[in-house]
């Protein structure tokens, strides 16, 4: 997905969750400062089937169907997939997983992809300076070591991320876009901003098994 076709849907789904986009930009400013590489370094993947690994329900049961190509985790399955099979090749995180577990895979060599949105700034400005040597994201204009490969929550931008990658098969695992994974501190606005975003999510991921002429159907494990 190119960048026009991408800002489209962006300025939908902002629109359809009140998000102030001049807070993702301010965000954005902020990561760069304390990330800024170049994404080569995700160069070894390139063109490897790549496996996403989401945090739904039935994550455990889907993630031993997980045979070569290369992980990516969204960040709030770091903590099942690390106990299981240890350090995934890539994490995909805005900094609202397990802030411990993403920290201590990054020290043990996971690639981790920072992404910037106006809610994440604190985080941002508290935990960014762990991962110098990452790649930094924004869901807003891309610029100099700061990239957007389409997608907006973790789970969508990670395959977003594999596709950019040039990978031949994609493979969802832990995806559920019906039941949110309901937080600690999430209220009920949270709950219902939560299941707007998990439709997004199924429509995005839609979207990009089209551009990749792929059908995508639903169950424990997704091909697209």
């Amino acid at each position: 997905m190119n960048f026009d076709q991408w800002f489209q849907l962006y300025l939908q789904i902002t629109d359809s969750l009140g998000i102030n986009r001049k807070m993702d930009y301010e965000s954005s400013m902020i990561l760069r400062k304390f990330i800024h590489n170049s994404d080569n370094i995700l160069d070894a993947y390139r063109g490897r089937n790549a496996f996403i690994i989401g945090n739904g329900p039935n994550l455990k049961n889907a993630i031993k169907t997980i045979s070569g190509g290369y992980v990516i985790v969204a960040d709030s399955a770091i903590e099942t997939y690390s106990s299981l099979y240890g350090n995934p090749d890539i994490i995909v995180t805005d900094l609202d997983g397990n802030i411990n577990s993403i920290i201590d895979s990054y020290n043990r060599g996971s690639i981790i992809l920072v992404h910037a949105h106006g809610d994440n700034i604190n985080a941002i400005e508290k935990y960014a300076k762990y991962f110098s040597n990452g790649i930094a994201t924004t869901q807003y204009i891309p610029m100099a070591h700061l990239y957007n490969y389409g997608g907006f929550s973790d789970g969508d931008r990670s395959a977003f991320l594999a596709d950019y990658l040039g990978a031949r098969h994609i493979t969802l695992l832990g995806f559920d876009f019906k039941n949110v994974n309901i937080k600690p501190y999430y209220d009920n606005t949270a709950i219902i901003r939560k299941k707007i975003k998990l439709e997004w999510a199924k429509y995005l991921l839609g979207c990009l098994s089209k551009l990749r002429g792929t059908s995508m159907h639903y169950g424990d494990v997704i091909e697209i």
